[in-house]
């Protein structure tokens, strides 16, 4: 048995949910380039959330070893689950490419990923490639005990609980719904106390947000781990204690300047792994890449240059 009998085609995994509002004009455009460039290629449309990662890890099966997301943050995550999932073939026989089509792009814009189509087809075909680090969260949901990877940033407390309160739109978000609902959605949000360890040593306060970041943006181009290094093998994490709602909105233009290190009650570290857990009533909420998955007890682990992807 091939194993690797289609690993010559590229399958293009397609979400025609994540933002755009000319699914078939940008289908076709894709198509268009990829065809152009004579690559050869499967198109698929997901068709519900996991769907991607389902079908991947069905056509890794089947020999395929290469593998495009045409949408946002969201199907690039479901791929890299797919990758890492499956145990049918190593992972650094796999090739991601990204074709940055959603609201969110922040894993495309840490790697200076263009938005346009044409020159991210351009780069499938030169197949230039790097590698960089992948998260292993580990997390309750429902009191049962989950895994989950991540390629780009994990957020908790006040982080996860935006993602919550988005979730539940009808509409998906652009950067500046975002930004507002980060704002807005502060009045509602109540601190939880929480105890976080990493590099041996202990933590105790009332966090604002908790981020553990491979790379440096989320949230819409926010940069909450400006010190994250994509291939270092080791986690950029950000604390932020017990900060007021005034200092929280007139420090705001520190999410977007990679500042926010800079703040007096915000620590930067990098570890190699972190464990999160509530000492509050409630569980703290846990997302990863834009994705409400679950809550605490949480412990973070990383795989050094596990991911192959198509780089500029």
């Amino acid at each position: 048995m091939d194993i690797y009998k289609n690993k010559d085609i590229w399958f293009c995994v397609f979400n025609p949910t994540a933002g755009t509002n000319e699914i078939e004009k940008v289908r076709d455009k894709i198509e268009f380039e990829l065809d152009k460039h004579n690559i050869e290629f499967e198109f698929y449309f997901t068709k519900y959330k996991g769907d991607a990662t389902n079908e991947v890890v069905d056509k890794i099966m089947e020999g395929y070893t290469k593998f495009i997301a045409a949408g946002g943050d969201g199907t690039v995550h479901e791929v890299v689950n797919a990758i890492f999932l499956q145990d049918f073939i190593s992972t650094d026989q796999i090739t991601l490419a990204a074709i940055p089509t959603g609201t969110g792009n922040d894993w495309a814009k840490h790697h200076n990923l263009s938005m346009d189509i044409s020159k991210s087809v351009l780069l499938i075909k030169r197949g230039k490639t790097d590698l960089q680090d992948v998260g292993i969260a580990h997390y309750h949901k429902d009191n049962i005990n989950k895994k989950e990877y991540f390629n780009n940033v994990a957020g908790m407390a006040y982080d996860a609980f935006v993602v919550k309160k988005l979730e539940q739109r009808k509409s998906k978000p652009n950067k500046f719904i975002y930004i507002f609902s980060v704002l807005s959605y502060l009045f509602q949000y109540k601190l939880q106390q929480a105890k976080v360890k990493l590099n041996d040593k202990e933590f105790k306060d009332k966090f604002y947000t908790i981020n553990v970041g491979i790379c440096k943006y989320s949230g819409g181009g926010m940069s909450l781990v400006p010190h994250a290094i994509h291939n270092d093998g080791r986690f950029a994490v950000t604390l932020a204690g017990k900060i007021s709602k005034l200092d929280v909105l007139l420090n705001t233009y520190r999410f977007y300047n990679e500042t926010i290190t800079l703040h007096p009650k915000i620590d930067a570290y990098h570890s190699l792994s972190i464990e999160v857990e509530s000492e509050d009533k409630h569980p703290i909420l846990l997302e990863l890449d834009g994705e409400l998955v679950g809550e605490t007890p949480v412990k973070f682990e990383i795989i050094e240059k596990g991911l192959r992807f198509i780089c500029e």
